[in-house]
């Protein structure tokens, strides 16, 4: 096999090894053990950023929105105007990921995994 196969074999190895057809959110609840799981919030438009607040009037929209909301360890602005959160309850993660609006700004979610010790299985 010449260079030119092994590379692409590989690559569509690499492509074929993060599809899955699983949501993002059952994708989370799936994870055996890690250490934090960070929830990326972000305006919906993205030529917007986040307004910055009070934390203490996010934490309490938070409050109404998310059962587990005691599991999230950090709550932190970006230089970017995004919102981070950190979980290590993958539950807690999930209800996150379904928020659509924080304190009546439209956002978008996205998840990054620290540290993943178990491999998902069965998808």
């Amino acid at each position: 096999m010449n260079d030119g196969q092994s590379s692409t074999s590989r690559t569509s190895n690499t492509n074929n090894y993060f599809k899955s057809s699983k949501s993002i959110n059952e994708l989370v609840l799936r994870l055996g053990e890690f250490e934090e799981i960070h929830i990326i919030c972000q305006h919906s438009d993205t030529k917007h950023k986040i307004p910055r607040s009070n934390p203490f009037l996010i934490q309490a929209d938070i409050k109404k929105h998310v059962n587990r909301h005691d599991n999230i360890t950090n709550m932190k602005f970006s230089r970017l105007g995004k919102l981070i959160f950190s979980t290590a309850d993958p539950v807690c993660a999930a209800q996150i990921l379904n928020l659509d609006k924080i304190l009546e700004t439209p956002i978008s979610t996205a998840v990054t995994f620290e540290n993943i010790t178990e491999k998902i299985s069965n998808l």
